[in-house]
């Protein structure tokens, strides 16, 4: 389907832990594209679920180093390219759960989530002055991540008027703000959550 439009997609491997492989990333993109015009950080993890004061180091450090360190590692690798260029859009992958708590989800997430919010809002004054607008989207639970929803989660859900809503909600709030639509748009959280976060 994208052939036919006139499109194409590459993957680039990638550990957003580690800032040398964001490096690698961006560069090889900038080789093969010339270019980077919008930097969607969605890569991240669940972690499993557990009591704030049982959360060990390792489980603490993982969940930060890539939700939260690694969107900013990669968003520094492009900075340079598009400070340059005078222009681009990053956009970054938070959720509701920086702004609602839930006993199924780790606080270690919630922190990493709420980091970015602070991220896009700091970031965004920062790099205003070089045309570069930059956002965060918050997503509520889609069903889509690697850790299943739980029944109780599930039953909220889909007691709501607009159900699940998968990815593609959030798909579209990234094209909105990646195309024209978004021009006049920075330091702002998208709330796609069907309202599992109001604000």
């Amino acid at each position: 389907a994208l052939r036919e439009r006139g499109l194409r997609a590459e993957a680039v491997a990638v550990d957003v832990a580690d800032p040398a492989s964001a490096r690698s990333m961006v560069e090889t993109t900038l080789e093969r594209h010339g270019r980077i015009d919008v930097l969607v950080n969605n890569a991240g993890l669940d972690a499993p679920p557990g009591l704030a004061w049982e959360v060990d180091e390792a489980h603490w450090r993982r969940v930060i180093d890539t939700n939260l360190s690694g969107q900013w590692w990669c968003t520094k690798a492009a900075l340079p390219h598009m400070i340059e260029r005078q222009g681009g859009r990053i956009v970054f992958m938070s959720s509701i759960s920086a702004r609602v708590g839930d006993p199924d989800i780790t606080v270690a997430y919630n922190a990493a989530k709420a980091g970015l919010i602070g991220l896009t809002i700091g970031l965004s004054v920062h790099l205003e002055r070089y045309r570069i607008r930059v956002n965060a989207i918050a997503p509520g639970f889609t069903g889509t991540t690697g850790t299943p929803m739980t029944d109780r989660q599930r039953a909220e859900i889909e007691a709501g008027p607009f159900g699940p809503m998968g990815p593609g909600p959030v798909a579209d709030a990234c094209l909105y703000l990646a195309r024209p639509s978004g021009d006049f748009v920075t330091g702002t959280v998208l709330n796609v959550s069907a309202g599992g976060w109001r604000g």
